[in-house]
């Protein structure tokens, strides 16, 4: 059963209808994700649904085992950790060693983890709105001709709407994995960018970049669904502060209340994170938080849901 009009939305569609065909219980799901959006979210929807048929293409199966591999997130992944997190309050693991070594290392299961992640920048309606902020609200605030820098840049969709946005002047992407960066850097060329990008492999926990010459070197800042990941979160973000320049913005993208088999650092409301970017010397000056498909802010704040949780941070000017 198609839920959308082909015809109006072409690469929604075919997205929502794959989902549909491997996981068919999923439609009521699906039709509560829909059935919220906007206009201009819809359009939204079908721009990341373009940029991730592109990549479908280049991956054995296409769409289908992109469409496999999300509901292998949700039944094999998230379901699990939910369950441990509902029963315990806490995130299954707190230490980055415990991660790699279950998580990371297992490289069949990591790629299942990321094409499933990747579908759900689109049908989660939390994810879907987090990106729609970053391009719609973030990226056009910015002043035109801006040095931007994404830590941590996944599967690429933020760096292709960076790439894709006239306000910026210049790209750069930081990792931790040359693999990582390669994957994005291939990733930016099936989507059909033609801006060049500064890739490097820095960990931003080096002592080193915290060195003077490493002030102040970019108008804007990306760190998104990065946190969670981390020991040291508060470290992070200040090493955040201190590559922006005087006036510039952080964009932080940073989810409460997430079970996921490499979270580490448990952030329990909206308030937690605007607090741990602006105890660095961040003013917060746009935040938006977004909760999961079917509840409203207050009940996912309450319950202790999911929710994406979006900071803006300006750097003090000098």
């Amino acid at each position: 059963m198609s839920l959308l009009d082909q015809s109006a939305y072409p690469n929604l569609a075919t997205l929502v209808n794959e989902v549909l065909s491997v996981w068919p219980e999923h439609q009521r799901y699906l039709e509560k994700s829909l059935e919220g959006r906007d206009e201009a979210l819809m359009r939204h929807s079908e721009r990341l649904s373009g940029m991730i048929g592109k990549l479908a293409g280049t991956i054995d199966g296409g769409l289908r085992t992109l469409a496999d591999d999300y509901r292998f997130l949700c039944e094999q992944i998230v379901l699990p950790e939910e369950l441990y997190f509902r029963r315990n309050g806490s995130y299954r693991l707190d230490n980055f060693e415990d991660a790699f070594r279950t998580v990371y290392a297992d490289k069949p299961f990591m790629t299942r983890y990321m094409n499933g992640l990747l579908m759900s920048d689109v049908v989660w309606v939390n994810h879907c709105r987090a990106l729609q902020h970053y391009a719609e609200s973030f990226l056009k605030g910015l002043a035109p001709g801006s040095s931007l820098l994404e830590i941590g840049p996944g599967h690429g969709l933020l760096l292709n709407l960076a790439c894709e946005s006239p306000n910026i002047g210049s790209v750069s992407a930081w990792d931790i994995s040359q693999a990582s960066l390669d994957l994005s850097h291939h990733a930016l060329e099936v989507m059909g960018t033609t801006r060049t990008v500064n890739f490097q492999m820095r960990n931003i926990f080096d002592t080193s970049i915290m060195a003077e010459e490493n002030a102040g070197l970019f108008d804007a800042v990306v760190l998104s669904e990065v946190l969670e990941h981390l020991e040291q979160p508060e470290q992070a973000v200040r090493v955040l502060l201190h590559l922006c320049k005087p006036g510039g913005r952080v964009w932080i993208n940073v989810p409460a209340n997430s079970p996921a088999p490499d979270h580490l650092y448990l952030v329990t409301s909206p308030e937690q994170a605007e607090t741990l970017v602006g105890s660095v010397g961040f003013n917060v000056v746009d935040s938006a938080h977004f909760p999961m498909t079917g509840v409203t802010l207050d009940r996912a704040v309450k319950q202790k849901l999911t929710i994406s949780c979006i900071v803006v941070g300006e750097r003090p000017a000098a």
